[in-house]
């Protein structure tokens, strides 16, 4: 076994999620925490065994990890200098032949130039760029004793790592190097751990885990060496599943639905701009990509929704949401992607079989096609990498990491798409009823208020009525309506609610403080 130990001297990690530049990184991926090592490497000019030692751990398969829950820092845009600039200069001066050319500026126009290109270069003069710096907030708690330490710790272990007597001594030297993860600001201390405690986020075969994090493989150090030579940024390494264990961590309570929080989310990447009244069509053709695409068939009923005898399934399955451009300024309400919910019952071993789907054989997107028809077709692929819109976040659509799990607080929801209703509401107060029993079928409270409404909460939604109706098995037209939820605690999502919310109908999203963002 092999464990490297990082306590956060701050008390708080300052690194900005790969996927959200307005979101932090938590817990560290193992990635990053390479990178780190590989950057103390680089800057002190460390020596082979160095080297050897970081060519040993970017061979281990991914570390195993020990780490708290984490709430994050309400954003404040700063704005800060760019980086170190330069006097431009043709490229084949020299700094005397630059130097005499100043020296020989003769009008008072050459000299103000000349002046205003030095300043240039102090801090204070240089133009000043918008930046978010997201905060993660662990929770300071020993994962082994629950007892609360002053500074948060995060351990990363290889269980079958066993360094040779002469990497293990290098490791040691470099982790005293490692002066920051993430930020520069985000200062830390590492080193080599002997007794770690349990591990409470382990790799899965699949992508498809509570958390997706970037861990290191193939020729990494390399890589990074090329680029740091070069003064460029490094690539994205491969993405890799973790999955939660029990731990006897001491939290406040938070209330999930049955749909696990961590969606898979699908950008469109070909095919023809839609709005979100196109919702059924959009579903419908996912559903069947999915379908048809399942290593096993019949598909089981945590995917299809139907027993073996092809009966209705009463237990949770897959349900699939439309990820709209709303709730933003200047939203229109286009359908940026797609994603899919799984229960949160499903095994690890069944969601290696979805994610075959939508992966390939190492690791990385695979295109899928959706078949539309008069609508279209759309190719859709795992979004992962770079893509920083607000609505292709999971966070938007969850609730997961935006409050303190030790601080109740209350919560609001609204509806994105409709809710349709089992029958029509004939007398005061049915409607509100019906919608509470939704949210106890996915294992919410009871909401404290509901207010039915056509109109929407968010900007760039539909009215109600723009929205095709579901019929029933009579080919009757349900009745749906927007509406507006309170709790008086916090949700995780997604939520999901009425006779469509398999098919991408009754889709809420938090509302922050009572009102959108």
């Amino acid at each position: 076994m092999f464990s490297l130990g990082i306590r956060y001297l701050n008390g708080w990690a300052m690194a900005t999620h790969p996927t959200n530049r307005e979101m932090a990184e938590w817990p560290p991926h193992p990635d990053r925490v390479f990178m780190a090592l590989a950057a103390a490497h680089f800057e002190t000019e460390g020596d082979e065994d160095e080297r050897h030692a970081l060519e040993w751990l970017q061979s281990l398969p991914a570390p195993a990890l020990a780490a708290t829950e984490a709430y994050y820092r309400d954003i404040v845009t700063s704005y800060v200098p760019v980086n170190d600039t330069e006097i431009s200069r043709p490229k084949n001066d020299s700094s005397e032949v630059l130097a005499k050319r100043l020296a020989g500026l003769n009008s008072v126009a050459e000299l103000k130039e000349a002046k205003r290109k030095g300043l240039s270069l102090m801090p204070e003069h240089r133009s000043r760029q918008a930046r978010p710096f997201p905060v993660a907030i662990p929770q300071p708690m020993d994962n082994a004793t629950g007892s609360y330490r002053t500074t948060p710790h995060v351990y990363l272990t290889w269980d079958n790592g066993v360094p040779a007597p002469i990497h293990r001594q290098s490791l040691v030297s470099l982790c005293t190097k490692v002066v920051s993860i993430g930020h520069s600001a985000s200062l830390v201390q590492v080193w080599v751990e002997s007794s770690p405690p349990p591990a409470n986020l382990i790799p899965v075969e699949n992508v498809v885990g509570k958390h997706r994090l970037r861990v290191t493989s193939g020729d990494r150090l390399k890589h990074l060496e090329l680029k740091y030579r070069a003064g460029l940024r490094p690539a994205s390494s491969r993405w890799q599943g973790y999955a939660e264990v029990a731990t006897n961590r001491k939290v406040a309570h938070q209330t999930h639905t049955v749909f696990d929080s961590s969606l898979l989310i699908f950008r469109r990447v070909e095919g023809p701009r839609l709005a979100l009244e196109t919702t059924l069509q959009i579903m419908q053709a996912l559903r069947s990509t999915v379908m048809k695409s399942f290593p096993v068939q019949p598909p089981p009923a945590w995917v299809s929704g139907h027993a073996a005898d092809g009966s209705p399934s009463r237990l949770p399955h897959l349900a699939f949401l439309p990820l709209a451009h709303v709730g933003r300024r200047y939203a229109d309400g286009d359908l940026l992607g797609v994603a899919i919910a799984v229960p949160r019952e499903a095994s690890q071993g069944e969601l290696g079989h979805l994610g075959r789907i939508f992966l390939g054989e190492e690791g990385e997107p695979r295109r899928l096609r959706l078949l539309m028809g008069r609508v279209g077709a759309w190719e859709i692929e795992l979004c992962d990498t770079d893509d920083l819109r607000i609505g292709l976040q999971s966070s938007t659509w969850t609730n997961e990491g935006t409050v303190p799990s030790t601080e109740p607080a209350a919560g609001q929801w609204a509806t994105v798409t409709p809710i349709v209703f089992d029958r029509y509401p004939k007398s005061p107060g049915e409607g509100e009823e019906t919608i509470a029993i939704s949210c106890e079928r996915i294992a919410l409270p009871r909401p404290t208020g509901v207010v039915i409404c056509s109109s929407p909460a968010f900007s760039g939604v539909p009215h109600a009525s723009r929205f095709p109706p579901l019929t029933d098995k009579k080919q009757k037209p349900r009745y749906h309506s927007h509406a507006v939820l309170t709790f008086d605690r916090p949700i995780i999502g997604p939520v999901l609610l009425g006779a469509g919310r398999y098919r991408g109908y009754g889709l809420c999203r938090p509302l922050r403080n009572g009102v959108e963002q």
